[in-house]
């Protein structure tokens, strides 16, 4: 990418945490309304709830929460007044990012999965996204860089 539009869409380290926050608060409202009608169309909820309950366990504290927590101290160490705005991720997340866009498509496309599978798992990990990306604002209200 060409340095001359890098440094132009650089902005203060700190942002790029709330960016970081409000991506993942938009991808997880995104997964959410994807998975809803699937989850209220089954009526077992219950049963779907705890499902999904224990899906946003699995990916807030075990996966998102430490992805939180690297991206974090990542960005707040970097010694550079000033980052590109796409930077809130590696690259290495945002391939995971890939795969898993990629992959939500394929098992709805294909129907690789029952709905009711879809329903939990989408609202559970659309609640962990969306949560972690709240956690993502916290931090940038409460970090001084």
């Amino acid at each position: 990418m060409n340095n001359n539009f890098k440094q132009k869409s650089s902005i203060p380290n700190k942002y790029l945490i709330l960016i970081a926050g409000l991506v993942w608060m938009f991808a997880g409202t995104m997964v959410i309304e994807t998975g809803l009608p699937y989850f209220i169309s089954q009526g077992r909820y219950i049963f779907s709830v705890f499902l999904a309950a224990s899906v946003f366990s699995v990916f807030y504290f075990l996966i998102f929460s430490k992805l939180v927590e690297k991206h974090t101290t990542r960005i707040s160490k970097d010694n550079r007044k000033k980052m590109f705005v796409m930077e809130f991720f590696d690259r290495k997340s945002y391939l995971i990012m890939v795969v898993m866009i990629l992959g939500g498509i394929t098992i709805r496309k294909f129907s690789l999965l029952p709905a009711f599978d879809i329903g939990f798992f989408y609202v559970g990990i659309g609640l962990a996204l969306f949560s972690c990306g709240m956690k993502f604002v916290y931090k940038f209200k409460n970090l001084s860089l």
